[in-house]
């Protein structure tokens, strides 16, 4: 207690005729001046000393010698309660977002496994699905979020071999209506489906060749004209292009291709173009894919419900199937949300928002570098799309690559996402992510206090969760301080989110 509390204190006794030992034995029991030292007391073993300014009693009137609490602003999903005050936590980047505090509908989660990213991800989607916004699930590989999805009345898409297939050429949900669009509109989207469908050809083929295209032979423009000769030649059939076009058109060696890659003739052309065909054939049904891409889309995506592509039926081991599977989704979930907001526009539709969920993003990064710039494609523009965002990942060295161009690519799906969560992560992580988000002292030590495993309690034999399980701290900018939470699941929750069902029977006979 401070010189001036003493003196109230006994200012206060004198008033009211109280004496000291009252006045003492009225205190609360384990009240320090860090808080009540007691469980769940708000008690701070340590506090971080405030700046000190000088200034005249004019400048500062108003803000001495009293200062008053304050809770945070109630905008947003309700995620839990601060862990120091127990006040309400509320954060969500759509609902921020629309409020004007952050520029962009954006989010990223960072936080080892096992601490409840994927329980964190269901509150938001539950919430904005409530308010109207549409979630988006583009690959669910475990899965966590089916349980939800078909929760909220929405889609579940499995996808693999033998299972349902994304054709990396579909033009998306609007084919069926794009003639009832204006003109601007339609030439508008014409060319936004020409340069998706090159960007997740080109990413496909980058991943399965383990290098870039070739610029030297021009096989990034061979592509590019072949998907626009090969899509005009589907459209005139009634149908949406495949990858088998593609290789049509390249095989008949028009002259105009032949003009591109300065070719004598068709000979001299098809030499050239030779790699480009096989990484082509590599992707039709007797490829390492199967037929996941080979052919048209099985089932189509919808644009007015919740919608899951299950991907959990892929062997994890088989990260590159999984990593193609998630840059085809990612791709074709934006073809929906783009056509929600062309169809608004035009007065067709009802204005309707998305909510994309980029979940395991290490695992596409882990498979090939290169489809950085497929993610940095699909995550750009998602604003001007009417689309919110998250992104989750385990950690800082997910998005440190072989190259500081890369990995400067990869930091910037941090630095773009206005809201920044983050959860239990080692010591050696806070370095990498002060690159790109100061931190104070105190809030790194937290971060690696919440990355502890569990225990036993040596007295009772009771086992103690992760101290990091359902903690969070979120940020919002580098000068604001970050807000620590503690996420409780509501029984719905945990019925339609157990991520660890596999091993409900072993758990169960544990607790026993």
């Amino acid at each position: 207690m401070s010189i001036l509390d003493d003196l109230v204190d006994a200012v206060a006794n004198r008033v009211l005729g109280r004496s000291d030992t009252a006045l003492s034995s009225s205190r609360l029991p384990n009240l320090t001046p860090k808080g009540f030292k007691m469980t769940h007391g708000g008690f701070a073993s340590w506090v971080e000393p405030p700046s000190e300014f000088s200034a005249t009693s004019a400048q500062t009137a108003g803000m001495w010698p009293f200062c008053v609490g304050t809770s945070s602003a109630l905008i947003g999903a309700p995620l839990g309660r601060n862990i120091y005050n127990g006040s309400v936590v509320c954060c969500d980047p759509m609902s921020l977002f629309i409020r004007g505090i952050i520029s962009a509908p954006s989010a990223m989660i960072i936080a080892l496994n096992g601490r409840g990213k994927s329980s964190l991800i269901v509150r938001m989607c539950l919430f904005l699905a409530d308010l109207g916004y549409i979630p988006m699930v583009l690959s669910d590989l475990k899965p966590d979020y089916v349980g939800m999805v078909q929760h909220l009345g929405g889609s579940v898409i499995q996808v693999g071999p033998g299972f349902g297939s994304v054709n990396p050429l579909d033009s998306g949900p609007l084919r069926d209506r794009f003639h009832e669009l204006p003109p601007e509109l339609q030439k508008e989207l014409a060319a936004e489906i020409q340069t998706r469908r090159v960007s997740t050809v080109r990413g496909l083929l980058e991943l399965t060749r383990g290098r870039p295209l070739d610029v030297d032979s021009q096989e990034p423009v061979v592509l590019s004209m072949a998907v626009r000769e090969a899509a005009a030649v589907a459209e005139g059939e009634g149908r949406e292009p495949v990858i088998q076009d593609l290789i049509d058109v390249i095989q008949s060696a028009p002259k105009s291709m032949q003009a591109l890659t300065l070719s004598d003739n068709e000979d001299a052309f098809r030499l050239e173009t030779k790699s480009l065909v096989k990484g082509l054939i590599g992707l039709l049904e007797d490829g390492p894919f199967g037929n996941t891409f080979s052919r048209e889309t099985t089932v189509e995506m919808p644009v007015d419900k919740a919608v899951c592509f299950d991907v959990s039926a892929v062997d994890i081991s088989d990260s590159m199937m999984r990593a193609a599977i998630q840059t085809v989704c990612w791709a074709y979930g934006q073809s929906a949300a783009s056509a929600a907001k062309t169809l608004g526009e035009a007065g067709l539709a009802p204005e309707r928002h998305h909510f994309m969920v980029m979940d395991e993003m290490w695992q596409i990064l882990e498979a090939s570098e290169l489809l950085v710039h497929q993610i940095n494609a699909v995550t750009r523009l998602n604003r001007t799309k009417g689309l919110g965002q998250i992104l989750c990942t385990h950690s800082m060295k997910d998005l440190t690559l072989s190259t500081d161009k890369l990995s400067k690519i990869a930091r910037g799906f941090m630095e773009r996402s206005s809201v920044k969560i983050f959860g239990g992560l080692a010591r050696n992580e806070m370095p990498l992510l002060e690159e790109v988000m100061p931190l104070s002292e105190r809030e790194k030590q937290l971060l690696v206090e919440w990355s502890a495993e569990g225990a036993t309690d040596p007295r009772t034999g009771k086992t103690l969760p992760p101290p990091g399980r359902g903690r969070f701290m979120i940020k919002l900018g580098e000068n604001v301080a970050g807000e620590p939470l503690s996420l409780n699941l509501t029984a719905t929750e945990k019925r339609i989110h157990d991520t660890n069902s596999a091993w409900a029977a072993a758990m169960a006979g544990a607790a026993r």
